[in-house]
């Protein structure tokens, strides 16, 4: 025997002969004697018990609990004693309550440990098997020996064991590892080597559980790539392509396998792309064609440039959206107006119903439509109709203010920006394909659209600004409020793209040709104001009758904003004169809008709207009208009755 293990078998007589529990022995660790103490309290010194073990169903369960655990540690362990195969030794691996999860050992040791019960499944508890390396190595967090003479039980002097606990990134622990001897090769670099494997196995669970929750992450990255409307194609700088998901296969006409492969040898990126990633800079919704396997793919391109933490480029990531996904995009969210259908359109004179009708004829054809008229009049209802009664209902309608856009923007706004522009855009007309593109105000085209827009309407293709060449199939609606034949012969406008433009010639009246539409416009209007307001609303006979005496320079826009007015300044359901503007009851008094005549002028007339103008001034009170017109109570009121004037709708 070594001489400090003949010292611990003295100390260790000495204390198992002792009659108190209590008595301070000298050479001995406080820790020791306290372990010694609680174990002699419980158990015999010379007697062992048989250690309980965990069996069956219940074991399988504690090993499945400590898969991941054992799937590291037992690599580690075994490597170990693979190096110490020529030694008689053991190696046990526990969970965090001492039961025994893994065993190896030779052959001499393991008839030894099995003479005791020790195998796997046992419990390494101080009340049974007293103390041990294994019970205060989880007890005092950190890696315990026990040797020889150091154990309460005699049975264990035999051996030296070593123990370390492994703990997880969360600072709890996972479970134990431990190296058992024989007591006579007990050695210091022996509780090293097992704190040092409880360490690599701990960094390894770590390293394993970050790995794992990366994966876990790319995964749900991955999965979300693939829900994407977009294609997604990225690839690092030394153009290898490391993912590629499957619409942007669809997009680019590849494969998966495509995955790992230069991308030069599969792909033509434009100088655009190639510019961008020179400078270092990403681009943002470009307008592009790519070149995959000898086909061309017009496409629009987001190019992002990831960084890592040096702040040099990881890889580069193309966003790819087809040209159709944007076109339903703008048409979902900013072109799709054509909310009017031919019922919604108000009128009942022989005027309007001829425009109806000849605008349903339009909306069986496929030519352009040319709507022409006064502003105001509701060409642009009338082009909605058009299109929700023609064949392409359902697909793009895209309204365009041809007056609203500058001059210098009017080529890029129609036909597309082109590549060397900070953010190229798709084209107007493409943006409108399969469906109908309406130009209000096509007089105020440019020279370079015009010529664009006759040779689309010649031969349905398109030259974008970039050079390239595309087919589009649009329907052109267009208005115009000025005598596009006089602008034709003051060379503003192209003769051969209004002869195109008048394949159906529509002339839309103003309102004052077609008075007799004033009531079924006004009674539409008071029908939305009552939606609105949740209240009803009618107009006065007499309130009726000043609009229909008026010539409206306005037209419909005019009479609606009329009605919304007079409605807000109404006291009641009921709209009466006095809610009326003064601009109708003057123009009307005075017999005249502007310089043109009122329908009627008589002296009737002149006589009903003097006592008009003096209920409006009086208020309706009678005794001051008599005052203000120099006549009798009793003629005033003979008057009114003939005029059916009521004074009601005065005050």
């Amino acid at each position: 025997m070594q001489p400090n293990q003949v010292l611990t078998k003295e100390i260790w007589n000495a204390f198992v002969s002792q009659s108190s529990v209590e008595a301070e022995l000298p050479n001995i660790e406080p820790h020791l004697q306290q372990v010694w103490a609680r174990c002699r309290r419980q158990q015999r010194h010379d007697h062992w018990s048989m250690p309980h073990r965990a069996k069956g169903v219940t074991y399988a369960s504690i090993q499945k609990s400590k898969a991941s655990f054992l799937n590291i540690a037992i690599p580690a362990i075994e490597d170990i004693y693979e190096y110490l195969e020529s030694e008689s030794c053991a190696f046990v691996i526990s969970d965090e309550a001492g039961c025994t999860l893994y065993l190896c050992a030779d052959s001499a040791m393991k008839v030894k440990l099995d003479t005791l019960g020790i195998q796997e499944g046992v419990y390494w508890r101080e009340g049974i098997m007293g103390n041990n390396a294994i019970s205060s190595a989880m007890h005092l967090a950190k890696a315990t020996q026990t040797a020889g003479f150091e154990h309460f039980k005699e049975a264990l002097h035999g051996f030296a064991v070593y123990a370390a606990p492994v703990f997880g990134d969360t600072g709890t622990a996972l479970g134990c590892v431990a190296l058992v001897l024989p007591v006579e090769k007990a050695s210091v670099s022996a509780l090293g080597l097992i704190h040092s494997a409880s360490r690599d196995i701990a960094s390894q669970m770590q390293a394993e559980s970050m790995l794992t929750e990366s994966n876990q992450h790319l995964s749900e990255v991955h999965v979300l790539l693939e829900g994407v409307e977009e294609g997604v194609l990225a690839w690092y700088p030394n153009g290898k392509i490391h993912y590629l998901n499957q619409k942007g296969c669809d997009l680019l006409g590849l494969t998966v396998s495509e995955l790992g492969r230069e991308i030069s040898s599969i792909l033509t990126m434009p100088q655009r792309v190639h510019q961008a990633i020179k400078q270092g800079v990403g681009l943002d919704m470009v307008d592009t064609t790519i070149e995959s396997k000898g086909r061309l793919i017009s496409l629009v391109m987001s190019l992002k440039i990831v960084k890592n933490a040096q702040n040099t480029t990881h890889c580069y990531i193309a966003l790819l959206y087809p040209i159709k996904h944007i076109r339903d995009l703008v048409h979902q969210h900013v072109g799709n107006r054509a909310r009017l259908t031919f019922d919604d359109i108000v009128g009942g004179s022989d005027a309007m119903l001829r425009v109806v009708r000849q605008a349903r004829h339009a909306a069986k054809g496929r030519g352009p439509v040319l709507l022409h008229g006064e502003d105001g009049i509701g060409k642009s209802h009338l082009a909605q109709a058009i299109h929700n009664g023609s064949d392409r209902h359902g697909q793009p309608f895209i309204a365009i203010n041809c007056q609203a856009i500058p001059k210098e923007l009017m080529a890029s706004e129609f036909l597309g920006s082109a590549l060397e522009s900070e953010h190229s855009s798709v084209s107007k007309f493409e943006l409108a394909n399969g469906g109908t593109l309406f130009l209000d105000q096509v007089e105020c085209l440019s020279s370079e659209v015009q010529a664009a827009l006759l040779h689309l309407l010649k031969t349905g293709l398109i030259n974008r600004m970039n050079g390239n060449i595309v087919s589009v199939d649009v329907r052109i609606v267009a208005t115009s409020n000025v005598d596009l034949d006089q602008y034709v012969v003051e060379k503003h406008f192209r003769r051969q793209l209004l002869l195109e433009l008048q394949t159906f010639d529509i002339h839309v009246s103003p309102l004052r040709d077609r008075i007799e539409d004033v009531p079924i416009l006004v009674k539409r209007k008071l029908t939305h104001l009552e939606a609105e307001k949740k209240t009803s609303l009618t107009l006065s006979q007499e309130a009726l009758s000043f609009l229909m005496r008026y010539r409206w320079p306005g037209n419909h826009r005019e009479l609606r904003n009329v009605i919304e007015r007079s409605a807000n300044f109404s006291d009641g359901s009921v709209i009466r004169v006095k809610d009326l503007p003064d601009i109708i009851l003057t123009a009307t008094e005075h017999g005249q809008v502007g310089d043109k005549p009122l329908h009627s002028n008589s002296l009737i007339d002149s006589e009903k709207m003097t006592i008009i103008r003096s209920a409006l001034d009086c208020r309706g009170k009678i005794g001051s009208m008599c005052e203000d017109l120099k006549v009798g109570r009793t003629t005033l009121w003979r008057k009114l009755k003939n005029y059916d004037i009521d004074v009601n709708d005065y005050k």
